[in-house]
């Protein structure tokens, strides 16, 4: 069960060892992803013994000795819209969070060689961004966070001690270039949660990113909650 401490030991790692993952690792990690795709209804596949998908130079975003990873096959074109995006980043975080528990690490990646993935793209479609999975030389790094007052507010009288900890939660969701472009509202009943993020870009992704670990602790908590708009 993926609970708040998987949230805190995953950390974002670009360095790999070069090994493939073993069958039962593959296996088990396969499992969980057509289980994420036949719950969200996305093309998410994994793809195993492909480094060269990583083969990039630049600045940002390198990811070395990595041969596996997960791709998330979409539209092509603006029909796509943000939901899909919002979902990706959702599932894809179940999924991360998945490889934690058994012990890999992952790191998301948007800036790849697209073109180089072994994923299947039919006509009409392209890869939005995937997912690097394996053995890290590290278990990576904690980053610099905002400050929770920073990304929250509280509309009623106090905040109870279960928002607290999901904003926690939320505090440590990787989002793109550590911006943290996001802010968690609880409206005045106490119970109902509001997102906003930037509807463009990488930010909706990010905010489903936020939304899973934001509701794993919530409901790890036992509160009773919900969000004002689901996805």
């Amino acid at each position: 069960m993926i609970t708040v401490e998987t949230i805190r030991e995953r950390h974002s790692v670009r360095e790999y060892d070069g090994k493939p993952l073993s069958r039962a690792e593959f296996d088990a990690l396969i499992a969980v992803v057509e289980e994420c795709a036949r719950e969200s209804g996305l093309d998410i596949q994994l793809v195993g013994d492909n480094p060269e998908v990583f083969n990039v130079i630049a600045r940002f975003g390198l990811i070395r000795g990595c041969r596996t990873h997960v791709a998330f096959v979409v539209d092509d074109g603006k029909a796509r819209g943000v939901a899909a995006d919002e979902a990706i980043g959702y599932w894809g975080q179940k999924i991360v969070l998945a490889a934690q528990d058994m012990e890999l690490n992952t790191c998301w990646c948007a800036l790849c060689s697209r073109k180089k993935s072994r994923a299947v793209v039919a006509p009409g479609k392209k890869i939005r961004l995937i997912i690097a999975v394996g053995h890290g030389k590290t278990q990576g790094f904690s980053r610099k966070t905002k400050g929770v007052e920073a990304l929250s507010s509280v509309e009623c009288a106090k905040a109870p001690a279960w928002f607290a900890a999901a904003m926690e939660a939320a505090q440590l969701a990787p989002t793109a270039m550590n911006n943290q472009n996001f802010k968690i509202t609880l409206l005045s009943d106490g119970k109902t949660v509001r997102i906003d993020a930037p509807q463009s870009g990488l930010n909706v992704i990010d905010e489903g990113i936020v939304r899973c670990n934001f509701e794993i602790a919530a409901n790890e908590a036992g509160a009773d909650w919900r969000w004002e708009r689901d996805i």
